[in-house]
């Protein structure tokens, strides 16, 4: 077997790669970062009415 076989979910079930554990993953930001946040309103956006979104 291959010397990396152990790390592969054949192996282990544990190791599988888990999408929704991965996707939910957040950022923590410190108290002193500085960021920027932006409020996005499409309730006007004629591309969004065209499409149906």
């Amino acid at each position: 077997k291959h010397p990396n076989y152990k790390y592969l979910s054949d192996y282990d079930k544990k190791n599988a790669f888990d999408i929704e554990r991965f996707l939910s993953a957040r950022l923590k930001l410190r108290p002193d970062e500085q960021f920027a946040a932006y409020s996005i309103d499409l309730s006007g956006d004629e591309a969004a009415e065209e499409t149906g979104g």
